[in-house]
């Protein structure tokens, strides 16, 4: 399976040899951090409820993928092809390595093809289910159009992410079929119930502590059992091309910081006293667009901080990304709302 796969990137990156800017363009877009600091502040603003659904949604898929890839133990291309025995009598074939290669968490299942294969899957149903078929203007047969076309667009997507992704040798083709079939799955059961949305804040508490230990606890259980969780690190730092394409920001405990935090931001946020004081329907177009417009910059402020946060020293870099993660969905879910809120009152009280 591997062979065939390699045999495929190979003959990929052969009949697009110019083809780095853009796959490795369609590789960044689907870059799992963008749905923290764009898709979820953007579609939040929109509609409340389904950007929550979001950010839970691909706090779900990280954390379940960080686990199946520690357990799954699955190899990369990139450095697949100098490790392994299968090309003893023939040369492997030459894999080009660009500068989003060389990721350091074990392959399976894809993460990119996983996270963006339930955040999109969210999207699209949404749009379907709440613009689509709630639509006067459009005839039965013009939803069912619109909606087949969207699904259309969506597995074209998905498609077009596990080629950028065995292109630049990241991953093999049945990392990003399990991704996406995974992805799929995850949307389906989170966004099955909005219940979750209203627990309480002790409840959300538990459920940052359960994201957050389950994790660390499945690695401390592979290395109680002689398992190695870090050997995907050594194999990227030994077979990497360039030592600059290896990126702190790409390792298991990178994304460990970042969804647990986000657990954290959202139950705080959800929860808050200043949530619970917005009066979502006298916000009108004035204040949505205002709404999205700082909610947008604080998800890109985020990404500022992020890049200033000094990486030298692992735990601190961990635990700052941590809180900083933490303070996004707080932000766009209570600060952000609330101070749109005063003044759409304020505006009130004066008229």
């Amino acid at each position: 399976m591997y062979q065939v796969s390699v045999g495929l990137i190979s003959t990929l990156q052969n009949i697009f040899p110019g083809g780095e800017e853009f796959f490795v363009g369609v590789s960044k877009f689907a870059d799992p951090k963008y749905v923290f600091t764009v898709h979820f502040p953007i579609l939040f603003s929109l509609h409340w409820v389904i950007g929550v659904q979001l950010l839970g949604t691909v706090i779900v898929a990280e954390w379940s993928n960080q686990i199946l890839k520690w357990l799954m133990k699955g190899e990369r291309p990139y450095w697949w092809v100098h490790e392994t025995k299968s090309y003893n009598a023939t040369l492997p074939p030459e894999i080009i390595q660009f500068s989003s290669t060389c990721e350091t968490g074990p392959g399976t299942p894809s993460g990119h093809s996983m996270v963006m294969s339930a955040v999109w899957y969210v999207i699209v149903n949404s749009v379907i289910q709440k613009v689509v078929r709630q639509s006067n203007r459009l005839t039965s047969f013009q939803k069912d159009f619109v909606s087949n076309s969207l699904w259309t667009i969506y597995g074209m997507f998905m498609m077009l992410v596990a080629l950028s992704r065995m292109y630049i040798a990241a991953h093999f083709l049945h990392q990003c079929v399990l991704g996406v079939a995974l992805g799929i799955i995850v949307a389906r059961t989170v966004c099955g119930s909005s219940k979750w949305i209203n627990m309480s804040r002790s409840s959300w508490y538990g459920a940052s502590a359960i994201v957050l230990f389950s994790a660390l606890s499945t690695y401390v259980c592979l290395l109680a059992v002689g398992g190695d969780p870090a050997w995907s690190i050594r194999r990227a730092v030994r077979w990497c091309a360039k030592r600059e394409y290896i990126h702190v920001d790409t390792t298991p405990f990178y994304s460990l910081a970042r969804y647990s935090g986000a657990t954290l931001g959202l139950g705080l946020g959800v929860t808050s006293s200043a949530m619970k004081k917005i009066d979502r329907s006298k916000f009108n177009m004035k204040a949505t667009i205002g709404l999205i417009f700082l909610c947008f910059l604080a998800g890109k402020m985020t990404e500022v901080a992020h890049v200033l946060i000094p990486k030298e020293i692992d735990i601190v870099f961990y635990t700052l990304e941590f809180l900083l993660n933490a303070a996004l969905p707080y932000v766009v879910i209570s600060s952000v709302p609330y101070f749109i809120h005063l003044g759409v009152a304020n505006k009130s009280k004066r008229s």
